[in-house]
């Protein structure tokens, strides 16, 4: 198929688009740029970073490299500040048979565009592991426990669920479960709720040992606190919905192991090693239960 009149771009399909949704991100996304566009795998393959209401340098950086990679472009997603919004943008825009997704601030392992692409070949839901260490200090790396770098996780042993940072699909899997979702009190489960769908729709989840992703956590105690605020905040709004869907949902105080942790460790609030891991854990107790007031479903 020749390139679109209007737009010059080839409207061909090819086997895999890799997307990554971006606002504000033209301090690491070179970085990230840098290790895909160094890969080679045997299947044909695109790079489409989409601009998520970006006021820095991030659209400039991308372009950039564009002109000297063919397989980069850049799209823009400016209508709502929103990451499932920049993705399912990303997603209509791009011409693979399948896609996978990583995040603008991370770096995706040598081996994750063949492994990715690979994978995708014979499973329709994709995802791998997360490695810490390299662009976190050492103690913020374990500040979360390590499972994430071995096996995907489940949500309450329920579902598997897919790294939003590292997800691959199938495209027809994609459309048939519709999308990802952007309703914004899902934000912080986005990963979680799409995982849902495919878990209900049949769907299994495929774990890409290859398919590696460095993943940089915040650093600044304030943006971790209301990041894990977000991510726990979102949790009971997923309960509720596996609950409309008839199945099986996590007991309402699962989380009250956590409450007593809390309190024990109180005193490592005087160390930095671990004072990250009490802020993530405090920030997610007290998003679960703004969460359980909000969307009436108690989860804490």
């Amino acid at each position: 198929m020749p390139p679109n009149a209007e737009t010059g771009i080839d409207q061909s399909p090819i086997e895999l688009s890799i997307i990554i949704p971006a606002h504000n991100e033209a301090a690491t996304i070179g970085q990230q740029l840098d290790a895909l566009t160094a890969q080679h795998w045997d299947g044909t393959w695109e790079l489409i970073v989409v601009d998520n209401c970006s006021t820095d340098a991030t659209a400039d950086v991308v372009e950039s490299y564009g002109r000297t990679d063919r397989r980069v472009r850049l799209v823009s997603a400016t209508e709502i500040p929103s990451r499932n919004y920049a993705r399912n943008v990303g997603i209509h825009a791009s011409r693979g048979v399948a896609f996978a997704l990583t995040d603008a601030d991370d770096i995706v392992g040598s081996q994750w565009v063949g492994a990715m692409g690979d994978a995708l070949r014979t499973h329709e839901l994709v995802t791998g592991p997360l490695e810490l260490d390299r662009l976190n200090p050492p103690e913020l790396a374990g500040s979360r426990g390590r499972r994430h770098e071995w096996k995907s996780p489940t949500f309450w042993e329920i579902f598997p669920c897919a790294h939003g940072n590292n997800i691959g699909m199938q495209r027809a899997a994609w459309d048939r479960i519709g999308g990802f979702d952007e309703d914004p009190r899902l934000l912080g489960s986005e990963d979680l709720e799409i995982s849902m769908r495919a878990w209900i729709d049949g769907i299994e989840l495929y774990f890409a040992t290859d398919a590696m992703v460095h993943y940089r956590y915040r650093t600044d105690p304030h943006v971790l606190w209301q990041q894990a605020r977000r991510y726990g905040r979102s949790r009971p709004m997923l309960v509720r919905k596996l609950r409309e869907a008839g199945r099986a949902r996590p007991p309402r105080f699962a989380g009250w192991r956590s409450w007593i942790w809390l309190v024990v460790h109180l005193p490592d609030l005087r160390r930095a090693a671990g004072r990250a891991g009490w802020v993530w854990v405090a920030g997610n107790r007290l998003g679960q239960l703004e969460g359980s007031i909000r969307y009436r479903s108690l989860f804490v």
